[in-house]
């Protein structure tokens, strides 16, 4: 039985009770984008983590408070890093796509550099996370659920070969996957899904297989 049906094309997008907090969010990262206050950006990977369950302040080596941890270690070493950079260079695309996939990949790499270097485990799903309420067109959540969805779906060809690249390849290889089926969704219902409506498919997968 296919497990891509009209219906859940429908469903996943549909406005759904998380669609207001979820806008909270948005609206904080479009509203102050820069990484120069350290006052947001506490706010942002704060908030953004603990909402999406990948907090940064969960670390290898934990010593002092969580507080003393934002304020002199992630806070700090965000501000002082390129990641305005790094998202300003994906930014001059509208989609992922062939074209654009190696600025979002090359992103999402260097911020996951730097939340380990921040926190001493890997990040990758914050990562991804906090990317894509910046950029919520060009980032496609990854978690564990995501993930294990995703494996319940036929492997519809993505759009990156390219491996030599310093790319994250969990990431790379979700990110490929996620175009294949956007563009598969597309060709054979209509429907162009965004990454958001997308994740939202992938959680509906998953929570009728769990």
């Amino acid at each position: 039985m296919n497990i891509l049906t009209r219906s859940l094309i429908n469903k996943c997008r549909k406005e759904s009770p998380w669609n207001f907090g979820n806008k909270v969010l948005y609206d904080l990262c479009r509203k102050y984008p820069d990484h120069c206050d350290m006052s947001v950006v506490i706010a942002k990977i704060w908030l953004i983590g603990r909402a999406y369950a990948a907090a940064i302040e969960r670390r290898k080596n934990k010593g002092g408070s969580d507080g003393d941890f934002y304020l002199k270690n992630a806070a700090p070493a965000i501000c002082n890093s390129r990641i305005d950079d790094w998202i300003k260079n994906a930014s001059v695309y509208r989609r992922p796509s062939t074209s654009s996939i190696s600025s979002i990949l090359s992103a999402h790499f260097n911020v996951t550099k730097l939340f380990c270097q921040i926190s001493g485990l890997e990040k990758r799903s914050l990562a991804s996370k906090y990317l894509h309420f910046h950029k919520p067109n060009l980032f496609y959540i990854y978690d564990r659920r995501a993930v294990a969805a995703m494996r319940r779906i036929p492997n519809f060809v993505g759009g990156l070969e390219e491996r030599d690249r310093p790319f994250d390849d969990e990431y790379r290889k979700f990110t490929s996957r996620c175009i294949g089926l956007r563009d598969h969704i597309k060709e054979n219902f209509g429907d162009m899904l965004n990454p958001r409506q997308l994740d939202n498919l992938l959680l509906e997968i998953h929570s009728k297989n769990a």
